[in-house]
């Protein structure tokens, strides 16, 4: 699978709202009709792109919390992997927006976005759907919190 598959895959959710809206079971069902090494390949981008945007400058950025009156609070570190999932669903020309401007990812930082994180679980699913098979493939990219190491060093 190419990057432009993987984007293109990912434009057909049609973004959060789309993704939390059957979205989501629609992603699964495209790629459990692709081979397996597609799926890893999928998984492979998704973990690259979550990746490059693990960074301390966006993680700095407060998260905002309906319960609290859309007050700020600190993000803590799932919930700021959650707002990157939802980057890479709003899709690739805003994934590079926020790549760009850290500015940009604001819009990515209400705790709606935590919902994003059924996005982690697309390529395992698929996976087990069309095999039967457990999913055991380890991404080139370690995308949890701070794993970015370049990305925690810069400077704001």
């Amino acid at each position: 699978m190419t990057e432009q598959e993987f984007w293109e895959l990912i434009h057909g959710v049609g973004g959060l709202a789309g993704f939390l809206d059957g979205g989501q079971e629609n992603l699964v069902a495209a790629l459990a009709a692709r081979s397996p090494g597609d799926l890893e390949d999928f998984a492979d981008h998704l973990a690259g792109v979550l990746f490059r945007l693990d960074r301390a400058d966006l993680a700095r950025q407060p998260a905002k919390d309906s319960a609290e009156r859309h007050r700020p609070v600190e993000m803590s570190a799932d919930t700021f992997l959650y707002a990157r999932c939802a980057v890479v669903l709003a899709g690739r020309e805003r994934y590079l927006e926020v790549l760009a401007d850290p500015a940009a990812f604001r819009d990515f930082t209400d705790v709606v976005s935590q919902h994003a994180d059924g996005l982690l679980e697309v390529a395992p699913e698929a996976y087990e759907e069309a095999t039967g098979d457990e999913w055991s493939h380890v991404e080139p990219f370690d995308y949890e919190t701070g794993s970015n190491k370049e990305g925690w060093a810069r400077r704001p």
